[in-house]
Parts: C-alpha cells; structure tokens; sequence
C-alpha cells in the first residue's frame, strides 16, 4: 500500500515542473507591480491580470518547448501556476505586505 502511494506521489510530482510555476509567478507579479507603480494606482482590473499571466505564461511557456522541455509538463505547470500564486504565494506576500495592491504613497 505505502508503495503505491509512493508511486502515485512521485508522478504527481513528475507531472509539473515547478521552476516554471514560480519563473511564471515571478515574472507576473513584477509586470503587475511594474504597472501599478507606473500608473500610480493601487488596482489592476482582474482581467488585465489574467491577460498579463497569459502573455507571460505564453511566452516561458514557448521558451520552455523551445529548450526541450516536455509540452505535456508544461501543459500542466501552466495549469497549475495560478493556483500556485493563489494558494502559496499571495498570501505570503500578503503577510509580507509585498502585494501589488498595497498602499501607494
């Protein structure tokens, strides 16, 4: 039973390349910061959001495929890097009071 588990594990893990979810998280968040410093205001509309992380996403994601990289992985760290932020890392910067949406002086 442990060994299954194990296996189930391991595949899981196999199946999504994490420096791609966090490069992805990265790069996202900074361009949003960019914006947000530049304009001078504290909030992006939602949408801008996604189109900014699918912009971003296509891009790694194409010089990923180029590198070699397994399209199927990177199928599903594509998938998976929004959660990533969602669940991981938003709330971090959130504590850390690091979010693009914090306060603007």
């Amino acid at each position: 039973m442990e060994e299954a588990i194990s296996t189930i594990v391991n595949n899981t893990i196999n199946s999504f390349d994490f420096p791609f979810c966090i490069t992805v998280n990265i790069a996202t968040y900074i361009t949003i910061k960019t914006i947000t410093d530049y304009k001078k205001k504290s909030k992006v509309s939602t949408w801008n959001k996604r189109l900014i992380f699918l912009i971003i996403s296509a891009i790694i994601s194409t010089i990923y495929c180029l590198t070699g990289s397994d399209i199927k992985t990177i199928f599903n760290s594509f998938i998976l890097a929004p959660v990533s932020w969602s669940w991981i890392f938003k709330p971090i910067c959130d504590k850390l009071n690091i979010g693009y949406n914090a306060k603007l002086n």
